[in-house]
């Protein structure tokens, strides 16, 4: 297999075990779409809320299982528990908090995004206080608080604006990170007229979306059944 034929997918903000996750389409997803490696770009499962899994769940845990490819956990602050394993592998699931590559002569570097936060989303044990609450009242009333949030937040401009973060990662031609729950892609030459593109894979509370990387091209897509 050459480079060019090596294919990549990366999904991140499943969160696993919360009301909204849309866990039936990411086993459609899964089950339909070729890739060779499965990046999982942070927040897969909703550890800091009181998570309720699903036959469903078990269906897509036990789908990835039996993958046979190289599955890349990048860990959030939603999963920030499973830190300890990052540099391992795993159950065949290779952690880290941050990964790296080379291909079609680009640099890719993928974090899921919360290292840029600023605030009180930082103070841990009041965000998964706040966590709890938010997650009895999505499943008492049917709301989708997560996304209420991040727009919210994005108002408020706690998080670092985009050319901040691409500041701090100038070294990479391509980054990725998923956090903010909002799908988008921008793409520019820097001073030296190099090209440069930042990616948010989106979510699976509210979006469906998800990249993929194959034929020596990135692209944003969205999941349609």
């Amino acid at each position: 297999m050459t480079e060019k034929d090596y294919k990549r997918l990366v999904v991140s903000d499943i969160h696993l075990g919360s009301f909204n996750s849309k866990e039936e389409s990411l086993l459609n997803l899964i089950s339909t779409i070729e890739f060779d490696e499965l990046i999982l770009a942070g927040d897969i499962i909703d550890f800091i809320r009181v998570p309720t899994f699903t036959k469903t769940t078990a269906k897509l845990l036990e789908k990835i299982n039996q993958l046979g490819k190289r599955v890349i956990y990048v860990i959030g602050n939603h999963d920030i528990g499973l830190g300890e394993f990052a540099g391992r592998t795993v159950a065949g699931i290779k952690f880290v908090h941050k990964y790296e590559f080379e291909y079609a002569n680009r640099k890719y570097r993928i974090v899921h995004g919360h290292q840029f936060e600023t605030g009180v989303v930082t103070w841990r044990v009041f965000m998964n206080f706040l966590s709890i609450i938010q997650d009895w009242a999505e499943r008492a009333f049917g709301w989708n608080l997560a996304t209420w949030y991040v727009n919210w937040k994005l108002r408020k401009r706690k998080l670092k604006r985009i050319w901040d973060i691409l500041k701090w990662n100038e070294e990479a031609d391509v980054f990725i990170m998923g956090h903010t729950h909002i799908p988008e892609v921008v793409i520019w030459l820097d001073e030296n007229e190099k090209l440069k593109t930042y990616v948010n894979c989106g979510d699976w509370v509210e979006h469906s979306t998800y990249v993929i990387i194959k034929d020596g091209q990135l692209r944003l897509k969205k999941f349609d059944k």
